[in-house]
């Protein structure tokens, strides 16, 4: 599925760019973004199997945990931790995971 391995990639991006700083800066917020992102791919996961609601179910909670990775990202931001446009490329492929969870969850 090209949803499942562009969450992957979040993952990567995120573990590489982003938690490392949050690490220093603010533990409890990269604890946070690190248990959203791992959540995303875990629940597409979980709903590969899956059939008719249950299917839409996993695929909703992915949804969910991706815009928490988000709002993780908007702290970050927030806070002075990092600049938008460090993250300007995990912006975009957030989204474009979030657009594909969206449909799927439907």
């Amino acid at each position: 599925m090209i949803v499942y391995r562009k969450s992957l990639e979040l993952v990567r991006l995120i573990s590489k760019v982003v938690l490392p700083v949050l690490r220093r800066r603010d533990p409890q917020l990269a604890d946070q973004l690190h248990r959203a992102v791992r959540s995303v791919p875990l629940n597409i996961a979980e709903a590969k199997p899956q059939r008719g609601k249950r299917k839409g179910n996993h695929f909703s909670i992915a949804l969910g945990s991706n815009r928490e990775v988000d709002a993780c990202l908007d702290l970050t931001v927030a806070l002075g931790f990092m600049s938008s446009e460090a993250l300007a490329g995990i912006y975009a492929l957030s989204d474009e995971t979030q657009a594909m969870l969206y449909v799927l969850s439907r």
